[in-house]
C-alpha cells in the first residue's frame, strides 16, 4: 500500500518567495518633499544620487561639479539647494568655414539711368541705392523744394546721379516706329499748288482782296468788318489752283499770323495806299522773314482819293523791302479790291514765284501736314481745318496730332462739299478726332488707330511729366513779388470761343489788359458752347464767363443766375477787351470825396415832442439838402458829424433850402444843438479810380 508524504518537498518550498532583502527589493531611492513653484503643491526630489556622489545635501555645488551635470540634474540641484542656478547661453551653430563676404560695386556700364523727361525722387533713390532723404537735402541746397514723390527733370537728375557715380541718359519713345521717315523718291514727285498767306494791318482790305480773287463776299458777313478767324481757301485761277490763307490783322491775333507764316510758301503783304505802314504791317514783315518765305507786296485801295503808292514803297524800304522798280528784289503791285485793278498781275506773279520755288510733293505716301484751325461744333464734335503738305489724306485714315487721335470720318472743303481724298497743298476740314487739337500742331497719318492712340497717349504722358518736372526755384524775389501781389485785385475769367485760335487770341488779349492795380487770371480757356461745367468752374473761382462767337447751352443762363455767375458774350475782340476793363475797374475800391453844399447858422432851438430837437436856422451859403451830411461846428471846433434827419420849411418837408431862406433842421443822433452853431452841409461822392 503506497504511503503519501504530508510535508512538502524541498523543490516545492523553493517556489515560495523569500523574505524581502536589499537584492529582492531592488534599488532604494530617497525622495525629498519640497514646496512647488506656486507654493501650494508638493514636488518630490530624488536626493539619493547626491549621496552616492559624495555630495552633502544643503551645500551648494561648485562650478566644476555643475559642468559635469546634465540639464535635468542642474534643475533638480537648483530646486533642492536653492543656492546655485547656472545660466546657460544659446548654443551657437557652427559656422561654415570659407571666405568672408566682400562688398562689390556695379560695373561702369551698369551705372546708367535711362529716363524720359522726368523721374520721381523715390525712383531715383531706388535705382542708385541712396536714401531719398539725402537726395531731398541736396535738392533743397540747390534751391528746389520737393517731396519724395515729386518729379525732377532730367538735367537735375543728372547732377544728383553724377555725385554718386551714375550717368543719366535720356530715352525717348520711338515715334519712328509708328511714323517712319520715308526717303524722297524723285520719280513720284508731282507739282502741288502754292500756299499763299495774306497778311497785313487791320482794315487794309485783305479779305476784300481775297473776295475779289475768289469772286465771293466773305468780308460783308464779318462781325465789325474785321477778320477774327484764319480762313483757308482753294482758288482755281487761270494760272492754276492756289491755296490762300487769310489771317486776321488785329493786334490780338499775333499767333495766327505766325502760324500762317510757318506753313506758307509765299506771303502777300497787303498795305493800304492811303494808310501806309502800320504796327501789324511791321509785325507781319518780321513773321515772314523769320519763317524765311518770299514777300509780295500788294498796295491796296489805290482807287481811293489821297492814295500814295510811292509813300508806301518809301516806308517799306526802312524794313529792307525795296521795290523792283527801284532796283530791289521785292515785287510791289498797286491793286484795288473794289475795281479789281492789278489782280490778274498779282496772280501771274504768284504763279511765277511758285515755278521758281519748284513746289513738289509725293501724293502716294502717308499724309502729313499742319492744323490751321480747330473748333468744337455741336452735333459734329471736334472739327480741325488742316493743310495737307505731303501725301494724300483719305476718309478712314488713322490720324494723330499732338495728344489727340482718331479716324477720319468725313472731310469737307471750304464750300461745305464732302470730299473723299485731298492731295498735297490743299486745305480741308476733318471730323473724327478725339479732341480739339492745338492750332499749329503737325498731323500724321499712321497705319491704324491703335498706333495713333499709342503715340497720342505717349505725348500726353510726356507733357504731363514735363509739367510736373518743372519745379520752380524758390527765390527771395519770388517771395517778395508774391507778398506784394497778395494785395492786388484779380479778375478771374473763363474763356469760351468758337475756334481754338480765337480762344488763344482772346485769352492773350485779356491777359494783356491786366494792370498793376488789377490782374487778370484765366481759369480755363476752351472751345465750344458754354456748358454747366463752365458755370460751376466760374462759381467756384468767383469768375466771369467770356463767350466769343459762342452762346450758352439751353438752361445754362438760369443755372448761371442761380449760381451768381455773370456771362458776357462778344463778337468783336476789342469790345471784349473794353468790357473786361470795365469789370476790372469795378473791383477797385471807389475813392470817397467830400463835396461842400452850403452852411446854415442856428438862430433858435426848438424841442418838439415825439420829434426831438429842431434847429431853426438861416442858410448863409449855398444850399442845404435833405440827403446831405452835416457837421456841427461850435467855437471853430467840430462837435458832431452825422446826417440830416429832417428838413422843413415852415411846416412842410422839403428836399432842399437855398441861400437866404430859413428852415428847420433835425440832426440824426444829436440833441445838443445850441444857438450860434454853424451847420456845414456836404455830400459824399464816389469817384471810380483809374486802372492805370
Amino acid at each position: 500500500m503506497p504511503v503519501r508524504r504530508v510535508t512538502p518537498p524541498t523543490s516545492a518550498r523553493q517556489q515560495f518567495p523569500v523574505a524581502p532583502g536589499p537584492r529582492a527589493l531592488g534599488e532604494v531611492r530617497e525622495l525629498k518633499v519640497v514646496p512647488g513653484s506656486l507654493g501650494r503643491e508638493r514636488e518630490f526630489i530624488d536626493v539619493s544620487r547626491d549621496k552616492r556622489r559624495g555630495r552633502q545635501p544643503g551645500r551648494p555645488i561648485s562650478e566644476e561639479q555643475a559642468k559635469s551635470l546634465s540639464g535635468k540634474e542642474l534643475l533638480q540641484a537648483a530646486i533642492s539647494d536653492r543656492a546655485y542656478i547656472p545660466i546657460r547661453g544659446k548654443k551657437k551653430k557652427p559656422t561654415k568655414k570659407g571666405a568672408k563676404t566682400q562688398i562689390t560695386e556695379k560695373a561702369e556700364h551698369k551705372k546708367v539711368i535711362r529716363i524720359e523727361e522726368s523721374i520721381s525722387v523715390s525712383e531715383l533713390s531706388q535705382v542708385m541705392g541712396v536714401k531719398a532723404s539725402d537726395l531731398i537735402r541736396k535738392l533743397m541746397q540747390m534751391g528746389k523744394m520737393v517731396t519724395i514723390n515729386a518729379q525732377i527733370d532730367a538735367d537735375t537728375a543728372a547732377i544728383l546721379a553724377l555725385e554718386h557715380g551714375y550717368t543719366v541718359e535720356k530715352k525717348g519713345f520711338e515715334v519712328e516706329e509708328f511714323i517712319p521717315e520715308v526717303e524722297v523718291d524723285e520719280s513720284k514727285l508731282v507739282i502741288r499748288p502754292p500756299v499763299v498767306t495774306v497778311m497785313g494791318h487791320v482794315d487794309h482790305g485783305k479779305t476784300s482782296l481775297l473776295d475779289a480773287i475768289r469772286q465771293a463776299d466773305v468780308a460783308a458777313g464779318e462781325a465789325g468788318g474785321i477778320t477774327q478767324h484764319i480762313g483757308a481757301y482753294s482758288v482755281n485761277t487761270p494760272q492754276g489752283p492756289i491755296t490762300f490763307l487769310d489771317t486776321p490783322g488785329h493786334e490780338a491775333f499775333t499767333a495766327m499770323r505766325q502760324r500762317g507764316a510757318q506753313v506758307t510758301d509765299l506771303v502777300v503783304l497787303v498795305v493800304a495806299a492811303d494808310d501806309g505802314v502800320m504796327p501789324q504791317t511791321v509785325e507781319s514783315i518780321k513773321a515772314a522773314k523769320a519763317a524765311g518765305v518770299t514777300i509780295l507786296v500788294a498796295i491796296n485801295k489805290v482807287d481811293k482819293p489821297g492814295a500814295s503808292p510811292e509813300r508806301v514803297m518809301q516806308q517799306l524800304t526802312e524794313y529792307e523791302l525795296v521795290a523792283e522798280q527801284w532796283g530791289g528784289t521785292t515785287i510791289m503791285l498797286p491793286v484795288s479790291a473794289r475795281t479789281k485793278q492789278g489782280i490778274p498781275e498779282l496772280l501771274e506773279y504768284i504763279a511765277l514765284q511758285s515755278e521758281v520755288l519748284e513746289l513738289k510733293a509725293n501724293p502716294d505716301k502717308l499724309a502729313a501736314g499742319r492744323v490751321i484751325e480747330a473748333k468744337l461744333e455741336k452735333g459734329r464734335g471736334p472739327v480741325a481745318t488742316v493743310l495737307v503738305e505731303e501725301g494724300t489724306l483719305r476718309v478712314g485714315d488713322a490720324l494723330v496730332t499732338g495728344v489727340h487721335f482718331g479716324r477720319v470720318r468725313a472731310m469737307m472743303n471750304e464750300r461745305g462739299e464732302q470730299v473723299d481724298d485731298v492731295g498735297p497743298g490743299y486745305p480741308v476740314e476733318v471730323l473724327g478726332l478725339s479732341g480739339v487739337p492745338v492750332a499749329g500742331d503737325e498731323f500724321d497719318v499712321v497705319e491704324d488707330e491703335k498706333a495713333a492712340k499709342e503715340v497720342a497717349q505717349h505725348r500726353a504722358t510726356k507733357q504731363r511729366q514735363k509739367e510736373l518736372g518743372g519745379v520752380k526755384k524758390a527765390t527771395l524775389e519770388d517771395l517778395f513779388a508774391k507778398s506784394k501781389a497778395s494785395g492786388q485785385k484779380v479778375l478771374n475769367l473763363v474763356v469760351k470761343a468758337d475756334v481754338q485760335g480765337s480762344s488763344e487770341a482772346v485769352s492773350q488779349a485779356l491777359e494783356k489788359a491786366a494792370t498793376k492795380k488789377v490782374g487778370v487770371k484765366i481759369l480755363e480757356s476752351a472751345v465750344g458752347a458754354i456748358t454747366k461745367s463752365d458755370v460751376l468752374t466760374a462759381a467756384a473761382g468767383n469768375a466771369v464767363i467770356v463767350g466769343f462767337n459762342t452762346k450758352p447751352e439751353s438752361e445754362i443762363e438760369n443755372i448761371a443766375s442761380q449760381q451768381g455767375v455773370k456771362i458776357l458774350l462778344f463778337g468783336i475782340i476789342y469790345e471784349a477787351v473794353d468790357r473786361i476793363r470795365e469789370e476790372m475797374a469795378g473791383l477797385l475800391e471807389p475813392i470817397i470825396k467830400e463835396k461842400p453844399l452850403g452852411k446854415a447858422e442856428v438862430r433858435q432851438v426848438f424841442n418838439i415832442p415825439r420829434v426831438g430837437q429842431i434847429a431853426g436856422s438861416a442858410v448863409t451859403e449855398g444850399v442845404v439838402k435833405r440827403t446831405g451830411h452835416v457837421r456841427v461846428v461850435r467855437d471853430r471846433k467840430v462837435v458832431f458829424t452825422g446826417k440830416i434827419g429832417s428838413l422843413k420849411r415852415v411846416k412842410d418837408d422839403v428836399r432842399e433850402v437855398a441861400q437866404g431862406f430859413e428852415c428847420g433842421i433835425g440832426v440824426d443822433g444829436f440833441s445838443d444843438v445850441k444857438q450860434g452853431d454853424i451847420l456845414e452841409v456836404y455830400e459824399l461822392e464816389e469817384i471810380r479810380p483809374s486802372l492805370d
